[in-house]
């Protein structure tokens, strides 16, 4: 009898989880525009990569073809490591981040996203010296959280909410992450 009923649980909790809905959708809606899915990673919306250049047109977006061998040593090549979403300042609209070339500098955009227009923050300052060899860095979600760094002295920040976090292969470089309405840097080096 003890067999029949675990038997019996078993199989409703089977049940349970194979009922559930796959909550993954094939689109994430910013706005009223869609993102679309490419090999099931989703990308910037390419109306907003265009805007970008045409505001913009000395910049040039990163390539997956000016990623260095040793790069994709490290990560899958259907990888997109030059760009990555998330809401940064909590508005519950999508905000973005590209990885561009300024003639032979690497630079981070940041594209904030709020009442159906865009503003954007370009980092001061230049991620690397593009080399012959390529490109190393790759741009992806930070969390909210705390982070620790040793480095002269000891570090912490804590940020609430989330903010974009920049690699150089598979080392975290900077958290870039904004706070009263300014893009804060945080470098971890």
């Amino acid at each position: 009898m003890n067999g029949l009923i675990s038997r019996l649980i078993f199989f409703v909790f089977l049940f349970c989880f194979t009922g559930c809905n796959d909550s993954s959708k094939k689109h994430i809606v910013d706005f009223k525009r869609i993102i679309s899915e490419q090999n099931r990673v989703f990308t910037i919306p390419k109306m907003i990569k265009d805007n970008l250049l045409k505001k913009f047109p000395t910049l040039q977006m990163v390539k997956k073809e000016d990623y260095s061998n040793l790069f994709w040593d490290f990560y899958d090549r259907s990888a997109i490591p030059n760009q990555c979403y998330t809401d940064i300042n909590n508005d519950q609209i999508l905000d973005y981040a590209l990885l561009v070339k300024d003639n032979d500098n690497l630079k981070l955009i940041i594209i904030l996203s709020s009442n159906n227009d865009y503003s954007y923050w370009i980092s001061p300052f230049s991620i690397e010296n593009i080399k012959s060899d390529g490109v190393n860095f790759c741009v992806s979600v930070k969390p909210a959280g705390r982070t620790d760094v040793v480095k002269k002295v000891p570090e912490s920040l804590v940020i609430k909410k989330n903010g974009f976090l920049l690699k150089n292969l598979e080392q975290d470089s900077f958290i870039f992450y904004e706070t009263n309405a300014e893009i804060m840097t945080f470098k971890l080096l």
